[in-house]
């Protein structure tokens, strides 16, 4: 028997190429779902077009969400923190300076994460022991089972499509505006470094036999009312219809040893504290770098053995544009990133730099009313001007520009908790302010201008675009892997989620840990 233990993305893309070889998988999962009522409150909306919802459903969607001006404090699901339950027990942490967050969820943190799905660059991998030839046809296969909305345009220049997918999201007006000016100036853009185009979204744009596909509701950030947003757990779905395919949820695996023939795989019941054992020839761990970690580290009995977790950081910047748009609050719009710029300067990095653009959504409002409170309607009608103006650029730095952090694993005795702190560089804020200089410089160019003293520079960790501490190495020593995700002194075990990334490149993180997990699969399967 072969063995995936966790449903987030990784895990279905691992359990997707072994199912297609012809192999017998069990997937192993703590599986944490959406709350029964919740589910039932959603099911009504899904049966519904957006006039006939009621208030009280909408609702349901929305509490327990306080945006303010550094974003949102803990990104919820139709109203659920589900994705997050449970981690203080099975995964306990002292975190220091970091804001990490592991999920027991189905589906993991896909339940909760903004749909950005970019490859990475040859450039940006060059300290890999694979080539980005070696992650071609397995984007490529990713793909065919996720949705895409895209459009190739000039950032196929640099990141091909790697499918056939042309159903593009339609872009909202504020960002129709801002892919003219940008086009006007292409040239211009591109001297300095600049190449732009459509996101491209893990959203299914067009309609299904059940459903209209999307209705520009701008509940994106809630989560999606129809379910459009691509889950793992979706795919989980989909492979349970397959003979070969076996999921078993409410386990927390803790450990896993390889005996000569068989690799053990030591697990508690999530609902009665059991101790459970499974063997198989097989494992693959895709649990999230945070749980899949602490497996590593209780299997190799390395407690109190810091190791570093590299991070993509990330950082919010507003754009006030120079023309309005009237009615934004009105217009039926999708509320995900609407476009992409990738900036290439050396004098800032050796390596690319990410930026997603969102135009309106009505957290942005929120967070006036939240700031203001009684007040909010005295400037309510420059508030109304402001947001007809208003974007926001969410940005990523590659590893190697970003904040580290240790962790370890404490001793049992000492409560078997992880450990992680930050270990901030000294350069990382001085690279954001030159991104913002670099706006600010091109703000003609973009007819908007950034407001410097607005921007704000995430948490170590808190962008969940984390891995390396096992990296992949040619020849690997003792916390290492080799290209296969084994890590040193394991020959069945591999690890395919982003635990073994050598470094994380600007672009979004999901993509390339899904195409990297099937490509371990696909050459390993059951040899």
């Amino acid at each position: 028997m072969i063995y995936v233990i966790g449903s987030g993305p990784t895990g279905v893309s691992c359990a997707h190429a072994l199912v297609k070889k012809g192999i017998k998988v069990t997937m192993l999962d703590a599986g944490l779902e959406l709350e029964p009522a919740r589910r039932q409150s959603l099911e009504a909306l899904k049966t519904n077009r957006p006039e006939q919802w009621d208030d009280v459903s909408l609702n349901a969607l929305k509490d327990k969400i306080a945006p303010n001006f550094r974003g949102i404090p803990r990104k919820l699901v139709h109203g659920s923190d589900f994705p997050y339950l449970e981690t203080d027990k099975w995964v306990p942490m002292d975190a220091d300076g970091v804001k990490v967050t592991p999920s027991l969820a189905k589906g993991g943190l896909s339940n909760v994460w903004g749909a950005a799905v970019l490859p990475y660059s040859e450039s940006d991998i060059a300290d890999w022991p694979i080539s980005l030839g070696d992650l071609v046809p397995h984007y490529e296969s990713v793909l065919s089972f996720m949705h895409l909305s895209a459009k190739k345009d000039d950032l196929a220049s640099i990141f091909p499509l790697y499918c056939d997918k042309e159903q593009l999201l339609r872009p909202t007006r504020q960002a129709k505006a801002l892919m003219e000016g940008l086009e006007q100036y292409r040239d211009r853009l591109r001297a300095e470094g600049f190449v732009f185009g459509h996101s491209r979204l893990a959203v299914r744009s067009y309609p299904s036999p059940s459903d209209a596909g999307c209705v520009y509701c701008g509940l994106c950030m809630y989560g999606c009312p129809y379910e459009l947003i691509y889950n793992s757990s979706h795919t989980v779905t989909e492979l349970r219809s397959h003979e070969n395919f076996n999921y078993i949820k409410d386990i927390i695996v803790t450990k896993v040893t390889e005996k000569p023939e068989r690799v053990i795989v030591s697990a508690v019941s999530r609902k009665s504290g059991e101790k459970l054992t499974f063997g198989g020839s097989r494992v693959y761990l895709a649990c999230g770098v945070l749980p899949t970690t602490k497996i590593l580290l209780e299997s190799l009995d390395a407690y109190d053995h810091p190791l570093i977790m590299k991070d993509s950081q990330w950082f919010l910047l507003p754009l006030l544009r120079y023309r309005k748009i009237s009615g934004v609050a009105n217009e039926a719009l999708h509320t995900l990133a609407q476009i992409f710029i990738e900036l290439t300067d050396l004098s800032l990095s050796k390596n690319m730099i990410h930026l997603q653009v969102y135009t309106y959504n009505d957290m942005y409002a929120a967070a006036f009313k939240n700031a203001l409170g009684k007040m909010y309607s005295v400037f309510k009608l420059p508030i109304r001007e402001l947001l007809g103006r208003l974007m926001v650029v969410q940005g990523y730095l590659h590893s190697s520009n970003s904040s580290v952090m240790s962790i370890k694993l404490n001793l049992p005795s000492e409560g078997n908790k992880l450990v992680v702190q930050a270990k901030p560089r000294d350069d990382t804020q001085q690279i954001v302010k030159g991104i913002v200089a670099r706006l600010y410089k091109n703000r003609n160019y973009l007819s908007a201008v950034p407001i410097p003293w607005m921007l704000q520079i995430g948490e170590p960790g808190s962008g969940n675009h984390i891995g390396g501490t096992f990296p992949m190495k040619k020849r690997p020593s003792k916390f290492e892997s080799d290209d296969l995700g084994r890590p040193f002194g394991f020959k069945a075990v591999h690890v395919v989620d982003a635990t073994i990334f050598p470094s994380i490149p600007a672009t979004s993180i999901t993509l390339t840990a899904m195409a990297n997990a099937h490509r371990i699969a696909s050459i390993c399967g059951e040899a």
